[in-house]
């Protein structure tokens, strides 16, 4: 071949190519009406581009300038400064321009999820009556756009913004893949999602389904079927693990009240999802490094949510879900005016059955506990159906709510044939030795400890079982009275006073326990007590009288009788002693 002929072949290569790479301008007219004729007809239109270009190489490719993309009532589903536009060969050598996928600088997006099932349905319906793929739709490239999320059933209105990320979905039947990376009020996202067969799960039959999201404060990914006949939209398996609830709230533009379940926790399990509930099972929870297993429910209804379930731990500290307990009382001895931290829920209702091997609270705890926790509208209520404690049984119920008078608490307790020596060493008494039964039934109202006192009322009563009190001597102060004047401290602290039976009854009111019943029968002596117990002030004005008794527990008539008048503060009561009943 000669060398005029190559250097003919080289130069006509060079101008090809030069050709192909060229940015040839194209009429913003054509393009914007071969664009919607590609469109399946799902009620949206291209607007026409302000400028439109066209290059061969590396592949066939319309870049656009300014393009909207239009909803019927005119409003703007999507703009892009610039757009880029592969072509498919086949129909360009056809003489048509049929996009095989779109790149989207600087987007914006509007993204109606209550709508959007409906556009997805429609291009099943288009993909059906016409040959071809659905071109720009196919394959979605977007680069640093910002997509604006609205839901008028859901009430949400938010921003992604520097959106980067792709959306692939090439036919109906085919799987339909996203992967977004943006920044989501002040968090960096990422989101990846799979559909395997979209045009099954409109037709209610079941399909394959992947999503995983990842920021700093969650974690979570859920794969499994969606659609299918019936109810269910989901079925599969769930994990999520929320590192920080605080920041999740600000993430999702929930500003309700904190709830004392920790800032971090994380589950796992089998998914069901129905309409607005979910149930999980096989869950495993973690929260404040307690761990859990049961089954779960998650719902939505009329705006609030609801959890349920059931839910067991082999320990269960309370002491970590509830942080350390404040302080009633201040430094110099009174009932402390610093208002209630607490705030019952009031916008999520709970309903969950608990049970542990064993119950902490701080240095006590009860073994092979089962009860239940449930809250709602604001108030909340904690039942102890049983657990086993000092050799006995246990029950108990607290409540709590919030209202114009400040926080209104309710509790009752039962503790049924236990070591009450054992239970009364764990609160630092250790002068006691002996079993019985303990019931008290207690109501408060107030912002503080301070106010929540006065008006403190109730019941409460204990019956005793054979036993004695270590560090008082009433058999021995008796049978020294017959002799000489008692002196308190020699002749009452030293020794123990036994007893076989015992019982005491109080009726509390406005911060203040009036003994109405309180007798102590032992083989040597009876004791009877009867006075006041100062909740308010806390003293005490009570009074003991004992009188001398056979083993049989019957005085005779020159038997000693001697009355001990405990009175003062709590904390240093003044103790004496007078002759006589």
């Amino acid at each position: 071949m000669r060398r005029s002929v190559k250097w003919t072949i080289a130069a006509a290569a060079v101008a090809a190519m030069l050709a192909g790479v060229y940015r040839w301008p194209m009429a913003s007219a054509r393009v914007g009406g071969e664009l919607n004729r590609a469109m399946p007809p799902i009620g949206l239109h291209w607007r026409g581009p302000a400028r439109v270009t066209f290059a061969l190489l590396p592949w066939p490719t319309l870049r656009v300038i300014g393009v909207d993309l239009v909803a019927a009532d005119g409003h703007n589903v999507l703009t892009a400064s610039e757009a880029r536009f592969p072509l498919s060969i086949v129909a360009l050598m056809q003489g048509r321009l049929l996009p095989a996928g779109a790149t989207l600088n600087n987007p914006t997006a509007l993204v109606d999820l209550d709508a959007a099932p409906a556009l997805a349905e429609e291009r099943v319906v288009a993909e059906d009556s016409r040959d071809g793929g659905s071109g720009a739709w196919s394959h979605v490239q977007l680069r640093g756009g910002v997509l604006h999320v609205v839901s008028a059933s859901r009430g949400l209105d938010t921003l992604i913004e520097s959106l980067d990320g792709a959306l692939d979905w090439p036919r109906a039947d085919a799987p339909l893949r996203v992967a977004l990376v943006g920044a989501w009020r002040g968090e960096h996202i990422t989101i990846r999602g799979r559909i395997d067969n979209p045009s099954d799960a409109l037709s209610r039959r079941a399909t394959g389904v992947a999503l995983s999201v990842a920021s700093r404060p969650l974690d979570l990914l859920a794969e499994g079927s969606w659609g299918g006949a019936g109810e269910t939209n989901f079925v599969g398996t769930l994990s999520a693990e929320i590192r920080s609830l605080g920041a999740l709230k600000q993430l999702l533009g929930d500003d309700s009240a904190p709830f004392a379940l920790g800032d971090s926790f994380s589950l796992s399990g089998k998914a069901q999802a129905t309409g607005e509930a979910m149930m999980l099972s096989d869950a495993e929870v973690t929260a404040l490094g307690q761990k859990f297993d049961g089954a779960l429910t998650f719902a939505r209804q009329g705006g609030r949510y609801a959890v349920s379930g059931t839910l067991a731990a082999d320990r269960l500290d309370l002491t970590t879900l509830t942080g350390p307990p404040r302080d009633f009382v201040t430094r110099a001895g009174d009932w402390s005016q610093t208002p209630f931290a607490y705030a019952p829920p009031t916008e999520l209702d709970l309903d969950l059955r608990l049970s542990a091997a064993r119950l902490a609270w701080r240095d006590y705890a009860v073994a092979d506990a089962a009860g239940s926790l449930m809250c709602k509208a604001g108030a909340c209520t904690a039942t102890l159906l049983e657990a086993n404690a000092y050799q006995g049984t246990l029950k108990g119920q607290f409540s709590v709510a919030r209202g114009a008078r400040g926080l209104t608490t309710l509790a009752t307790v039962s503790l049924a044939d236990a070591d009450l020596g054992a239970a009364l060493a764990d609160f630092g008494w250790r002068g006691f030795k002996g079993r019985g039964d303990v019931e008290a039934d207690l109501r408060a109202t107030g912002f503080a400890a301070s106010d929540s006192v006065l008006s403190l009322d109730g019941r409460a009563s204990a019956t005793l079982t054979a036993g004695a009190i270590d560090g008082v001597s009433v058999e021995e102060a008796l049978r020294r009275s017959q002799h000489r004047v008692i002196d308190v401290a020699r002749d009452l602290s030293d020794g123990a006073t036994h007893f076989l039976r015992g019982r005491i009854r109080l009726t509390i009111a406005d911060g203040a326990a009036t003994i109405d019943e309180g007798r102590i029968e032992g083989p040597g002596s009876t004791i009877d007590v009867g006075g006041m117990i100062d909740f308010v002030n806390r003293s005490w004005q009570a009074q003991a009288r004992a009188v001398q008794t056979d083993s049989q527990g019957a005085p005779s008539s020159d038997a000693a009788r001697l009355t001990i008048i405990l009175s003062g503060p709590w904390s240093a009561p003044n103790v004496s002693v007078a002759p006589g009943g």
